[in-house]
């Protein structure tokens, strides 16, 4: 995914592009003012929160569950498991065995809170994502290879920080991924 991701950037950016919109083929409804609502923040990595709709079985109707879970703050926990890592190690987000202690935006929902509501993120997941271009042109990709005991989006939003860029989260901003 990181080389796609990068093969399409490196082969369309260009010198008068602002923004680059990162949206997932199976995220199946947002709104209609997306870009608009994300680019107005004017952050330079901002993400809103991915959630997928299902039938739940218990309620016999339709509701709604977190789907990405890339988008964090890191914890102590975390950084001690990266800090005992070896160079070609990674990190992954979702395993009991090596339970990070993040704290991840898809449980900082609220459905009826403001939706302009902003975090600081160190990980972002990119089934929706808006990068000012410049972030981009600054050299920040998509690592296909362990940076800093990460890769992909989240290794992105690493590289992006190191560079001196900040990824923000809109926990209360929703898009929804296909129920698979």
């Amino acid at each position: 995914m990181s080389r796609a991701r990068n093969a399409l950037l490196f082969t369309t950016l260009g010198p008068t592009t602002s923004w680059v919109l990162w949206l997932d083929s199976d995220v199946v409804e947002t709104p209609a003012s997306l870009i608009q609502d994300l680019a107005s923040h004017d952050k330079p990595l901002v993400v809103p929160n991915c959630f997928q709709r299902y039938y739940n079985k218990e309620k016999e109707a339709m509701d709604v569950r977190p789907y990405d879970f890339n988008s964090w703050i890191d914890s102590p926990t975390a950084k001690g498991l990266a800090d005992k890592m070896g160079p070609d190690e990674i990190l992954l987000e979702g395993y009991a065995e090596m339970a990070t202690y993040r704290s991840l935006m898809a449980y900082m929902a609220d459905a009826s809170g403001d939706s302009r509501r902003e975090i600081g993120l160190d990980g972002v997941g990119g089934t929706a994502l808006l990068v000012k271009a410049d972030v981009h042109r600054d050299g920040a990709m998509f690592p296909a290879f362990p940076f800093y005991h990460l890769i992909e989006t989240e290794g992105f939003a690493k590289m992006a920080a190191r560079l001196g860029w900040h990824a923000t989260g809109l926990p209360n901003y929703f898009v929804y991924h296909y129920n698979e």
